[in-house]
């Protein structure tokens, strides 16, 4: 973000020590950009003092920038802890707002400032995809509770797979419809490709504050699973989807034919496919290579093996062609099941905890950067960039978005909750099926977050100008508001909290009212060791 932000800065004329003369052409051609972007609120002379570049190379402004980051991240993070304290079972705020606030508090000082108009680049979606995302979809499969994910997997990736191609189809055929017969302005109304898109984009979800919620109450491990489990594959499907929608003829008048259909729901499935192989095959090469050839090794040395062998299965999936996030989720998958039961103890418990500080560090940055653009993006007064397009917010554009975007979920929550809860015919499975609270949790916890937002950041087009500010607004509004909604919901439906699963078994306690679980150990942490099944893959070899 440093090469983005960076701004012409230079020492005053004269100073002893100053930039060598190599730099004399660089230094004019900064004081030309210094004289151009005057009158900005900023005194140019003083400004050169205290933001001139040092000898050594560093440049003072990015300096300044990275402390500023950091400042909020370590404010965020002592607020989250204070929070956790204040939290109850009926009102619950999540860290994600928390960062989302102090985001858009600390630009205030900046509105209408020159190098302000540069915080909000298009950069920002490669910074996302390649250093940002990884750390956090890794973490939820190094970090998963197997057992209640693979218990559920039927229904999770009917909800991530099936349910985003309905959620992208309700949406693009709906905004398609309503850009046809001009109530709104934001979607081409000549081509059903941007409406596609569009719907794809949408699709994405990120419940991060209703995760948050689930875990601190110790929901229901099958309620839980499903959430989280759909919100992790949910990413990945919905960034393929979008991909390959965007490769689909440009024309006007394009309009999508069976054949078309045919061809993206097989080239949709191939990418799938080959992402999860392609995870699974890294996983399996960490598990032979820490059993194998890894001997005594320390902490660190089996932490960074074990890290830099996922995020080459990110970069390898992605040069492929292949979703680098599926993966990079499946290949945590795979590590979490064999390779860490390889590496010492010290290095297994050193291994999470760094995944998990990556994670929540990737986190935390995003959206206080997420809170960060809202002024540039939303107000016009703020966002002085000299562009043809500037950003406008169409309200019947954002009403129709966000209303179609809860019943293209429903749309599909609610039949394969039905079909599913159907399949179990058995006295056995029907103690498994999903009851008709569990099916509205999860259609509340359709918040939008940070794959819509970085997507949004590659749309194309004139319509840009629209896209993103509502998608802005669609992310305020789902997490501010209803993010906070989580827990008086949970106590309005009387959804069974404070739910302990056994480590040997992983049966669950019940007889706990909602009231007095609020204090209950998160759920991401009460079972992630409890994996059952061969946990050795070297063993294998022995056999062999």
């Amino acid at each position: 973000g440093g090469t983005a932000l960076r701004i012409a800065c230079e020492a005053p004329e004269g100073q002893a020590g100053g930039p060598p003369p190599v730099h004399a052409k660089e230094g004019g051609r900064q004081r030309q950009q210094a004289r151009a972007g005057g009158g900005h609120g900023i005194p140019q002379q003083g400004f050169h003092n205290t933001m001139a570049a040092d000898d050594d190379g560093v440049d003072t402004h990015t300096a300044a920038l990275t402390g500023t980051a950091v400042t909020l991240v370590l404010v965020c993070t002592f607020g989250g802890n204070l929070m956790q304290r204040l939290n109850n079972a009926y009102w619950f705020s999540s860290e994600t707002t928390l960062a989302i606030l102090l985001g858009f508090c600390a630009s205030l000082p900046f509105c209408g400032w020159k190098p302000f108009d540069h915080v909000f680049t298009e950069e920002f979606d490669t910074i996302f995809f390649l250093y940002l995302l990884p750390p956090i979809i890794f973490e939820s499969g190094y970090d998963l509770n197997q057992k209640d994910f693979f218990r559920n997997f039927a229904a999770i990736l009917s909800f991530a797979v099936l349910g985003t191609v309905i959620s992208t189809t309700v949406m693009g055929a709906g905004l398609f419809s309503l850009a046809q017969s001009e109530m709104i302005t934001g979607i081409n109304a000549t081509s059903t490709k941007e409406a596609m898109k569009f719907g794809s984009l949408m699709s994405a979800t990120d419940p991060v504050a209703t995760l948050a919620v689930l875990g601190s109450l110790n929901v229901e491990p099958q309620l839980y699973s499903l959430v989280f489990g759909e919100s992790v594959l949910n990413d990945a499907v919905a960034i393929v989807l979008f991909q390959t929608v965007d490769k689909l003829p440009d024309s006007d008048n394009f309009t999508l034919t069976w054949a078309q259909t045919f061809k993206i729901v097989a080239q949709f499935t191939g990418v799938g496919l080959g992402s999860i192989i392609i995870g699974i095959c890294f996983g399996v090469f960490a598990a032979i290579l820490t059993r194998k050839f890894l001997r005594d090794a320390h902490a660190h040395s089996e932490v960074t093996i074990i890290l830099a062998i996922a995020y080459l299965s990110f970069l390898v999936s992605d040069a492929l062609g292949f979703s680098g996030l599926m993966t990079v989720f499946f290949c945590g998958v795979m590590m979490s099941h064999y390779a860490k039961y390889n590496i010492s103890d010290v290095g297994r418990e050193t291994c999470a905890n760094v995944t998990r500080v990556l994670a929540y560090l990737s986190e935390t940055v995003l959206f206080i950067y997420f809170g960060f653009i809202i002024l540039p993006t939303l107000s016009t007064s703020c966002d002085r960039q000299e562009r043809e397009n500037k950003y406008e917010i169409d309200w019947a554009f954002f009403f129709w978005t966000f209303l179609l975007a809860n019943v293209a979920r429903a749309a599909h929550i609610v039949p394969l909750t039905l079909l599913l809860n159907a399949a179990k015919t058995t006295p056995v499975a029907k103690r498994t099926r999903i009851s008709m609270k569990s099916m509205f949790v999860m259609w509340f916890a359709g918040l939008r977050g940070a794959i819509a937002f970085a997507l949004s950041l590659t749309f194309k087009g004139p319509n840009r100008r629209f896209v993103i500010p509502c998608v802005v607004l669609i992310i305020l509004f789902t997490n501010v508001i209803l993010g906070q909604a989580t827990a008086p919901l949970l106590h309005f439906l009387k959804i069974r909290t404070g739910v302990v699963v056994t480590e040997e078994d992983g049966e669950e306690s019940r007889g706990e009212s909602f009231v007095a679980s609020h204090a209950a150990t998160p759920a991401r942490e009460r079972s992630s060791s409890s994996q059952g099944g061969v946990r050795d893959l070297g063993r294998m070899g022995e056999g062999a």
